[in-house]
C-alpha cells in the first residue's frame, strides 16, 4: 500500500510539472543596473529595489511574445520611461519533445521564457537639465566621493567638475 502510494505520488509529480519548470522555475534572479546607479527599479508597477541590484523576475509567456519584459527607472533628473529585458526561448523547455502536456505546463507557468542574466540601462537626462554625472540615493559622502573619484579616473569628468563636485559633496549636511 505505501509502495503503491509513493508510485502515485511521484507520477502524479512527473505529469504535473514540465522539464523547465521543474528545472528552471517561474522565476529568474536577473542583475540590473543602471548608469548612473542609484535609480528605483520598477517592474509592473512595483518598487522592486535600487540599482545596482540583483532581483528576482517573473517569467511570463507575454514577454517571450511580444519580444520583452518592460521595466522602468524613477531616478531625480531623469527621464521616467519604459526599457526592455529581452526575452527569448528557454531551451531548457525543448527536453518536453513532443508532450503536449509538459509543453502546456511549461507555457501556463512562463518557464519557456528565458532572460538575460545581467542587463546595464543608461538613463537618459530630462530635457534642459544636466544631471550630475555621479547622482545618486541614499549615499554618504565617502562612497559619493569614491564615486566621483573613479568617474575623474575614467576620464567621465574633468578636475575642474571633479573639484567642484566635491566642493558640494563636503558641504551636505548628513
Amino acid at each position: 500500500m505505501k509502495k503503491a502510494l509513493t508510485i502515485s505520488i511521484s507520477v502524479l509529480l512527473l505529469i504535473s510539472t514540465s522539464c523547465a519548470t521543474l528545472f528552471t522555475g517561474t522565476k529568474q534572479k536577473v542583475a540590473i543596473d543602471s548608469n548612473p546607479q542609484g535609480a528605483e527599479i520598477i517592474i509592473n508597477g512595483q518598487q522592486m529595489g535600487v540599482t545596482p541590484a540583483t532581483i528576482k523576475v517573473d517569467r511570463e509567456l507575454d514577454a517571450l511574445l511580444y519580444g520583452g519584459k518592460e521595466i522602468q527607472f524613477k531616478l531625480a533628473g531623469y527621464k521616467n520611461f519604459g526599457y526592455i529585458l529581452d526575452a527569448r526561448l528557454n531551451t531548457v523547455s525543448i527536453i518536453n519533445f513532443f508532450n503536449p502536456i509538459f509543453w502546456g505546463i511549461d507555457i501556463a507557468s512562463g518557464a519557456v521564457t528565458k532572460y538575460d542574466d545581467y542587463y546595464n540601462f543608461r538613463l537618459m537626462p530630462l530635457e534642459g537639465k544636466k544631471a550630475s554625472p555621479y547622482t545618486t540615493n541614499n549615499m554618504g559622502k565617502y562612497e559619493k566621493l569614491v564615486k566621483l573619484k573613479k568617474l575623474l579616473e575614467d576620464g567621465v569628468i574633468t578636475q575642474k567638475e571633479f573639484e567642484k563636485e566635491k566642493a558640494k559633496i563636503l558641504e551636505e549636511e548628513e
